[in-house]
């Protein structure tokens, strides 16, 4: 418990710098190292960090991904690029799968292709939640504060109101009370966050959409972080990783965030494309 409060502790006073300076490109580098870092954290887990012709595609794609959001977000030319890369990456990563003669299986070609997008997806998604329009600056933190007050939530209702098991195949330690307070968690989080930036004056809060999208947001990150309980079950692994002493790898704490972002992303790209449910709208122009 020690080591986990001690590296908690450390990751917080990185982060902190990191979001001070998210209209930088220090949050874009940052964001891109966790995000490689989570695709080879992927290759290990899947079998083939040590078949380059499959892992270094991975890694590959996931900077170019990252790079092609930080410099043509909301250009004409993004979409096509991004298409253009992915489907590239699909064909590397077939090709090194059919050339290794049996040596990679199709299916873990397959496996590298759809779980670098989902990482690499996921990591992008806050970028472009931290650019889109004037809201972007609030936003963005929606990611990080639904996805851990929804964790801490569901951690301290389990430990003391934890009796039924919620999917004990996949997580044997989550239980339906646990997923119930990760709800109120995240609906207390958004709250708390609604309030401050109300208090700050230049930003108007629609808490009606804030709080529907607190009822989702705690729902989807739970769901993120069965997913990745369920991979590392399946392929028989406790950890990820040990970037993180006693909170695992990078996957292991970003689980919940990859999901979270992709679906506050789309959430606020269709209230923004059609006009209406908008979260935050800013008054004024605010320098950060």
């Amino acid at each position: 418990m020690v080591k986990r409060i001690i590296t908690a502790a450390v990751c917080l006073g990185l982060l902190i710098p990191t979001l001070v300076f998210s209209d930088t490109w220090v949050f874009f580098a940052v964001m891109t190292v966790l995000a490689v870092i989570g695709v080879y954290e992927l290759c290990g887990c899947i079998g083939i960090r040590k078949q380059f012709f499959l892992s270094v595609p991975t890694y590959l794609i996931t900077i170019a991904a990252m790079v092609l959001t930080f410099y043509f977000r909301y250009k004409a030319i993004y979409l096509p690029l991004i298409c253009f890369a992915i489907l590239l990456f699909m064909f590397i990563e077939f090709t090194a799968s059919m050339l290794s003669t049996g040596n990679v299986r199709f299916s873990q070609a397959g496996e590298a292709i759809s779980f670098t997008a989902y990482i690499a997806v996921g990591f992008l998604c806050i970028l472009l939640l931290r650019n889109l329009g004037d809201t972007g600056r609030y936003l963005y933190l929606l990611v990080f504060i639904g996805a851990w007050s929804t964790d801490t939530g569901a951690y301290f209702a389990g430990v003391t109101l934890g009796k039924h098991k919620l999917i004990p195949e996949v997580s044997p330690n989550k239980t339906v009370e646990g997923a119930i307070g990760g709800v109120l968690g995240c609906l207390v989080g958004f709250a708390i966050y609604g309030g401050i930036l109300s208090a700050i004056g230049n930003v108007t809060v629609h808490f009606l959409p804030l709080m529907v999208i607190g009822l989702i947001t705690p729902v989807i990150s739970q769901i993120g972080d069965l997913i990745a309980s369920y991979i590392k079950r399946e392929q028989g692994i406790k950890d990820y990783g040990n970037l993180f002493p006693g909170h695992g790898g990078v996957l292991d704490r970003f689980d919940s965030i990859l999901a979270v972002s992709q679906f506050l992303y789309a959430f606020a790209f269709l209230t923004e494309y059609f006009g209406r449910f908008t979260v935050f709208e800013v008054l004024e122009a605010v320098i950060v």
